[in-house]
């Protein structure tokens, strides 16, 4: 009877250490497409163009993205195992792999066994263009804000963060 509680008791710590080792890699995926979603919104703003495209997020995907999400995932102890632009929800999608494993234990095998974990960050865009003339734009936004700039003067134009949100989707 002892033997079979400590063998149940054994068997709960294994997977004890695997549900900690999957949660961290969930939240190294969360972050790690937080991350390249946030870089995304970011460089929206990079060189001008149409801001009736910019405020629709045509043109999210750039490189530096998953490059964002790899250096997240790599301060939380796991490494991107895959990382690419959701084009149908303007976002990204990154799936990871953890660098700590399940460790040693009665089940073989479980001293090399990682966690993989998939996360979808969305830029979501607050405002839509009411004025598009050559030296004026107007956006109305969510919460009843505007924003009116001369499109020539980037120092007028407002930030990213102002125009998008970024969360992960479910």
């Amino acid at each position: 009877m002892v033997t079979l509680t400590l063998l149940a008791a054994f068997l709960f710590l294994v997977f004890a250490q695997a549900a900690v080792v999957r949660s961290e890699g969930q939240s190294a995926a969360d972050a790690a497409a937080l991350a390249a979603a946030q870089e995304a919104r970011d460089r929206l703003l990079d060189g001008g163009g149409d801001w009736g495209d910019i405020v629709a997020g045509d043109g999210f995907a750039v490189g530096s993205a998953c490059e964002a999400a790899a250096r997240l995932a790599g301060r939380n102890n796991a490494t991107v195992a895959s990382c690419d632009p959701d084009r149908a929800r303007t976002g990204y999608t990154v799936t990871v792999e953890t660098g700590r494993t399940v460790g040693d234990s009665l089940i073989p095998g479980t001293e090399q066994q990682t966690a993989q974990a998939r996360a979808t960050a969305v830029i979501r865009g607050l405002c839509d263009v009411d004025t598009d003339e050559e030296d004026l734009v107007e956006l109305r936004c969510e919460e009843d804000r505007r924003w009116s700039f001369d499109p020539q003067d980037e120092e007028t134009w407002p930030d990213a963060r102002d125009l998008f949100r970024v969360y992960l989707d479910e």
